[in-house]
């Protein structure tokens, strides 16, 4: 899968990539801050966004994730310290693949990866 991987820790972000890689997925792309991640999508879209909710330069990754969902049919999956019962809700309408806690781990990432292509 071609993986766009938006998270504004570049420590996190390197585990994540080194991750995705190691489980045969193609990284396209890497952002911190949802502008920054359009741009790069709008250039070439990914298979799947994962994005963290909280960005830097104090974007959000939820607005991010329904604009590309809404405009370039891309779907995310949430990767957040900060995911809450009502973000759940209010990010349904554009068919996440899933939300996951941090740290991220191999197996809920590899689990939530398997069922993003079974859909």
């Amino acid at each position: 899968m071609r993986i766009m991987v938006v998270e504004d820790d570049a420590l996190i972000a390197l585990d994540i990539v080194s991750l995705l890689e190691d489980m045969g997925h193609e990284v396209v792309a890497e952002a911190a801050d949802a502008v920054t991640a359009w741009e790069l999508a709008e250039g070439g879209p990914p298979d799947l966004a994962l994005v963290d909710i909280r960005l830097a330069k104090n974007t959000d990754g939820g607005k991010l994730a329904r604009k590309l969902y809404d405009q370039l049919g891309v779907r995310s999956l949430f990767v957040s310290g900060s995911i809450t019962d009502d973000f759940r809700v209010a990010m349904a309408a554009i068919n996440p693949v899933g939300f996951l806690g941090k740290p991220l781990t191999r197996h809920t990432l590899g689990e939530a990866l398997r069922s993003a292509t079974h859909h």
